[in-house]
């Protein structure tokens, strides 16, 4: 009897130092700092940058062909001038309005080409298109009052007939106009031959 109670208080004390172990063991594994097993993240700012210069090498000779494009058609039209740039605006309003009534006339209908456009045709026919943008073009405008009879008896100046002489000067050569105009029908005529042509131009287009 005695011998049976050792043995059973031996194999209590020996369980409980196998539990004394297992909590000790539970413990180490509880305070042991958790392993880090991640890798750094990408450098995305790097592969950014190199995305962006891969994309730019590739469609540079597009961009450089649109460049070429715009300078070849683009600025030549938005450089070689108009007609507009080189007419002088004349200080006297009346004399003003006699070269205003000229430069809109589109002939008797009202229907024709207007004679500033007949003008601005035949200068870039003499000269080249981009004429007008040259430093040495100007065009010089005299106005002049011509009795509407022969008695030389004062008119109204509202009727009153208006000669115009309209000289271009340029680096290539000369053109000289001479127009009659009247203010109140707006009518366009003249004499001499070169003149004439352009108003046919405007009458008959």
């Amino acid at each position: 009897m005695i011998c049976v109670s050792k043995g059973r208080r031996n194999k209590k004390k020996s369980n409980q130092g196998v539990n004394h172990n297992n909590n000790s063991s539970s413990g180490y594994d509880a305070q042991r700092p958790p392993s880090s097993s991640s890798s750094p993240p990408p450098k995305k700012s790097s592969t950014s940058s190199n995305s962006f210069k891969a994309f730019l090498k590739k469609r540079a000779p597009i961009y450089l062909g649109l460049v070429a494009l715009f300078l070849v058609f683009v600025v030549p039209e938005l450089t070689k001038g108009s007609i507009n740039d080189v007419i002088p605006e004349l200080t006297d309003a009346e004399n003003q309005r006699v070269v205003d009534t000229l430069m809109t006339y589109n002939g008797p209908d009202g229907a024709g080409l207007e004679m500033r456009e007949a003008v601005s045709e035949k200068i870039v026919t003499e000269f080249g298109d981009r004429i007008f943008s040259h430093q040495d073009t100007k065009i010089d405008i005299v106005v002049a009052t011509i009795p509407q009879n022969a008695s030389g008896s004062s008119e109204s100046k509202d009727n009153a007939t208006y000669d115009v002489e309209f000289a271009v000067q340029t680096h290539r050569g000369q053109l000289n106009y001479t127009w009659m105009v009247n203010v109140e029908s707006g009518k366009v005529t003249s004499d001499d031959q070169p003149s004439k042509n352009i108003v046919n131009r405007v009458n008959f287009d």
